[in-house]
């Protein structure tokens, strides 16, 4: 190989590592944004990336859509392992324990008979007290568009004929089936609904502002049984 050629080879080489670089620094901060956490952003950042590097030993074949698919699909794995985990925990929770089965089947339930928001308008004003207003701040509508939501979800859950799951269904995303079971599990379990809150922008693709979130004592169970 002559000099020229080694030369060409090293600034390939650079200009692949360059590029590598770029694509981390942007698939890091997309998975700051889809974990909303630190530690858990970092390592799914660096699994991503050494994950794709071992399937696609081209660099040139890396995008930033491939990125970030795979980190998707990646974090969706943790999200379903941890909600596995969170249900045996409270499951073996002996405290509260016929109130908390209780709120896990009230929550499996808001999957077949309200749509995404109307769960967690349901969720927020049923396990921890939320006002329509604030609630309303924090997915950017109106507050008589809460409570037209909150009263067809209660009418819908205090039905007795069986729901139409084929038109509820239609109104989830994967991502939404996948992310909001877990969070509110998680937010049940820690009693704090800010597990759910600081998600709320990132799964519905709001444009809201920071606020502050106000204090609300949790119910041990729903007050509406399903």
């Amino acid at each position: 190989m002559t000099n020229a050629n080694k030369k060409l080879v090293g600034q390939n080489a650079l200009s692949q590592e360059e590029c590598l670089q770029d694509h981390y620094r942007l698939l890091l901060r997309y998975c700051l944004f889809l974990t909303k956490n630190e530690w858990d952003g970092c390592d799914l950042a660096q699994e991503t990336m050494a994950k794709t590097i071992k399937h696609y030993a081209h660099g040139s074949v890396i995008s930033q859509s491939l990125l970030k698919k795979i980190a998707y699909n990646k974090w969706i794995d943790v999200v379903r392992s941890r909600q596995k985990e969170i249900v045996q925990d409270v499951l073996n929770e002996e405290v509260h324990h016929h109130d908390l089965e209780k709120a896990l089947i009230i929550t499996d339930t808001l999957l077949t008979h309200t749509t995404p928001k109307q769960a967690v308008i349901f969720f927020l004003t049923e396990a921890f007290n939320y006002q329509s207003a604030e609630i309303a701040d924090m997915l950017g509508t109106t507050e008589g568009a809460v409570k037209a939501a909150l009263h067809r979800s209660r009418k819908r859950l205090n039905k007795k004929e069986a729901p139409n799951i084929e038109l509820m269904d239609s109104f989830w995303s994967e991502e939404e089936k996948q992310l909001l079971p877990p969070l509110f599990l998680e937010s049940l379990q820690e009693e704090d609904p800010g597990v759910l809150i600081d998600a709320l922008p990132t799964i519905f693709q709001l444009n809201v502002t920071t606020y502050a979130l106000p204090t609300h004592t949790p119910n041990n169970a729903f007050k509406c049984a399903a």
